[in-house]
């Protein structure tokens, strides 16, 4: 694939924002970033994440993209008053395009969302109007995972949906293998991209909904590689189905309330950035990450979503994203899917044959 002008990718954002927001937004434009500033800033950059990059050519190509990024950085700080973007992040040194090849899969998700439909039955019951919910409170949520350069964020994205709606569901929290999905799925791509609903029809179909804990089938995939498939492992969650949740905001809300955290999909591509507070106005065209809905806040102002994403715990808010309710951000609404599990206090009822 051919290198795009840093710069010119750059300068197309900015037309489509204020095709998209109005020309007011002309004003905003970043102002040019001094070379002197940016030495500083870069070196303190490197210094912080240990890069140390062989002959100038390098030096200068990841200098460029460091620069850039700052005013890419300023632009989305004036467009999103409640978040921060930095370039003391560890992606700050990379082009908008390397970073969308090794952590976004647009692609993917474009060849295979075509015939996504959501169930239209979710739950009759009537809203409970709880404000605020965060699983990781409530003992159902995994540490922040990270899926290196691998395409894996679908695996992650789903595998975090088991976990918490095990846990939801009164079994214990078990941190469960992303790899047996990287590695065995054959619905999916590995490290080339995947689907949340294909990953757990794949378990259903494939597996009989049983999942491995990451303990006996740990990840390995980090670099970009693909190891065979050994099916064996111990068998640390079971689901019996899974649902495509409505595309509604308010709905995927009393999922997470009743029943535990959701799996989505977003457009992550000014996500290199982020380092913390409320996303408000998230430049967004298609889906391209998988992710995990954790939690809301209706209180906060503006209200929020907690979102756990699998690039480590020194990005972000220590792993984690919040993104404002009510108005779509990041297509968060475009692709919600849950694994369904029994609970542990549900009755067996036994087979009978005649």
């Amino acid at each position: 694939m051919a290198r795009r002008n840093p710069l010119l990718f750059a300068i197309v954002v900015t037309i489509l924002f204020v095709v998209c927001y109005g020309s007011a937004l002309i004003a905003q434009t970043p102002p040019p970033v001094d070379n002197f500033v940016a030495s500083a800033h870069y070196g303190s950059f490197k210094k912080r994440h240990g890069k140390a990059f062989g002959g100038d050519a390098e030096e200068g190509h990841r200098f460029n993209a460091f620069k850039q990024n700052m005013q890419t950085a300023y632009f989305l700080n004036t467009q999103n008053p409640h978040a921060h973007y930095d370039v003391s992040g560890k992606f700050a040194d990379l082009t908008p395009q390397e970073f969308a090849k090794l952590y976004l899969n647009p692609d993917y998700y474009a060849r295979h969302l075509k015939d996504h439909k959501e169930d239209v039955h979710v739950d009759d019951s009537a809203p409970s109007g709880v404000m605020s919910v965060d699983w990781r409170d409530k003992g159902a949520v995994t540490p922040v995972k990270n899926q290196g350069l691998c395409g894996s964020c679908w695996a992650f994205s789903a595998i975090g949906n088991i976990e918490g709606q095990w846990a939801a569901s009164g079994h214990s929290l078990v941190s469960l293998s992303e790899q047996m999905l990287v590695s065995c799925d054959n619905i999916d791509e590995g490290c080339n991209g995947g689907l949340m609903d294909q990953a757990m029809n794949w378990i259903m179909q494939s597996h009989n909904g049983s999942v491995f804990t990451e303990a006996s089938y740990p990840y390995t995939s980090g670099g970009g590689t693909r190891p065979p498939c050994h099916d064996e492992g111990e068998v640390g969650a079971k689901i019996t189905g899974f649902l495509s949740l409505p595309h509604d905001e308010e709905r995927i809300a009393e999922w997470v309330e009743k029943r535990g955290p959701v799996a989505v999909a977003v457009d992550a591509t000014t996500w290199q950035l982020y380092f913390g507070g409320v996303v408000s106005l998230c430049l967004a065209w298609s889906l391209n990450h998988g992710v995990l809905i954790v939690g809301f806040n209706k209180n906060a102002k503006p209200p929020y979503w907690i979102v756990k994403n699998s690039w480590g715990s020194s990005w972000g808010e220590k792993g984690y994203i919040r993104l404002a309710m009510g108005s779509n951000q990041c297509m968060l609404k475009n692709y919600p899917v849950s694994a369904t599990v029994e609970s542990p206090h549900t009755p067996h009822v036994p087979t009978t044959t005649a």
